[in-house]
């Protein structure tokens, strides 16, 4: 999962894509990270 949100626990009403894959025990990434991965350049 690829995106631009932070993993912040104390959040209680929106909660933020980081947060529910670290319950799942999915991977994430946030967006700097998966194009530098990609070698991606402007």
């Amino acid at each position: 999962m690829v995106t631009h949100e932070k993993y912040d626990p104390n959040v209680k009403k929106k909660v933020p894509i980081p947060n529910v894959c670290k319950h799942f025990g999915i991977k994430y990434k946030n967006t700097f990270e998966f194009l530098k991965e990609l070698n991606f350049k402007l």
